[in-house]
């Protein structure tokens, strides 16, 4: 009797035993994933909380958005801001919902291959599209913040636009080894647009941005020079005209080697023709026909380095006018030399196309430049001399 009372007693405590065990198991785990759960609440909050909230709209509005995205970020400069945008609006026209059809570049940056995937992967975890302005900035921001592009981040605190465009298009776009793909002078007259946007702090240039948009020349501050004349410029015009065909290649190598006496068999556009007709005069003008009309009024309103911004009061034979729908870019922009003062739709001008012959040809401003005028930005302008 008492083996078998001990045998029971045994028995009673391993029980108990088991019971105090299981439940303290259950505490145990009920506390974990009670616990888990409040941290994967936290980690969710925290997710959400560093979300860039922001939807794509016109390429002005996304510009100024990514701009103070930057300027938050990373205390981004205007100038470096501006330096960047030149590189991006070549990629992709600042349009976070842009693929290239033939390779599937996506966005801002063109993102391909694994890149893109990383970006489909973000754009999953902040449930949205990939094509969200927000999202593309948080995987910029996610890229430059990795190891590889962590040293990009030095760029926004660049003071020089161009020097901003080449290093980022050089260094993060990786494009050092592909010059054919680099097309700086178009990139760089974006820039110097995004620049006259963001960090134009001569009156002048603010002045030119409200004017812009209504068409209205007559309140601009620069007064000429009253000694100026231009009255070589207009020589050199005229001793081509009949000359070229007309495209929009720079330089066009049928022009020959010889830029200040190009081959009249040749190829150039109006920008071109301006160039041309401004280096065999003597004026300043940028290396290898570097510049279009975009970047031509960019300079006149900002840097001053080839041209100069005038009113209309002031413009004469010689002086340049320049008119551009939004960045000027092919067929959005056009230019001319003027042949007398400024007087309007009426005054004379001397071009590259702009009719039907494709060759310099005299004109009147109001005809050659009637399909720009509706909305387009007039800059009158005056060359720089050596």
């Amino acid at each position: 009797m008492q083996v078998m009372s001990f045998e029971y007693k045994k028995k009673k405590w391993k029980l108990i035993a088991y019971i105090v065990g299981g439940a303290i198991l259950l505490i145990i785990l009920l506390i974990a994933a009670i616990t888990g759960q409040l941290q994967e609440n936290s980690c969710d909050d925290s997710t959400t909380a560093t979300q860039t909230q922001l939807d794509s709209k016109d390429m002005t509005s996304n510009a100024k958005n990514i701009y103070a995205h930057w300027q938050q970020k990373y205390g981004a400069t205007p100038q470096a801001a501006a330096g960047i945008l030149g590189v991006l609006q070549l990629e992709s026209r600042l349009d976070p919902k842009s693929v290239n059809s033939s390779s599937g570049a996506t966005g801002l940056a063109q993102w391909l291959g694994g890149r893109k995937d990383k970006l489909e992967d973000l754009a999953h975890q902040e449930n949205k599209p990939a094509t969200n302005l927000g999202v593309q900035l948080d995987y910029l921001d996610q890229e430059l913040n990795s190891s590889y592009y962590a040293s990009n981040k030095k760029i926004f605190k660049y003071t020089d636009v161009h020097k901003a465009t080449k290093n980022w298009l050089m260094d993060f776009e990786g494009m050092s080894k592909n010059p054919e793909q680099w097309y700086l002078s178009q990139r760089y007259g974006y820039a110097d647009h995004w620049y006259s946007v963001f960090g134009a702090s001569d009156p002048v240039s603010s002045n030119t941005l409200d004017n812009a948009s209504t068409g209205d020349i007559n309140q601009l501050g620069c007064s000429s020079d009253p000694s100026y004349s231009g009255n070589n410029i207009v020589k050199t015009a005229e001793s081509m005209k009949g000359y070229f065909y007309y495209t929009q290649t720079h330089p066009s190598s049928d022009l020959g080697h010889d830029l200040k006496n190009p081959s009249k068999a040749g190829g150039t556009d109006c920008s071109g023709f301006v160039w041309l007709t401004l280096n065999k005069a003597g004026y300043k003008v940028p290396a290898n026909m570097g510049w279009f009309t975009g970047s031509m009024a960019s300079d006149a309103k900002g840097s001053h380095q080839y041209l100069k911004q005038i009113s209309e009061n002031d413009a004469k034979a010689g002086d340049i006018v320049i008119v551009n729908q939004g960045a000027g870019a092919g067929n959005n922009g056009h230019t001319a030399i003027l042949m007398d003062k400024w007087q309007g739709k009426d005054t004379k001008i001397i071009e590259e196309g702009g009719d039907t012959t494709g060759h310099v040809n005299e004109s009147k401003f109001g005809t050659a430049f009637y399909s720009l005028l509706s909305g387009g930005d007039v800059t009158l302008a005056r060359p720089i001399k050596k």
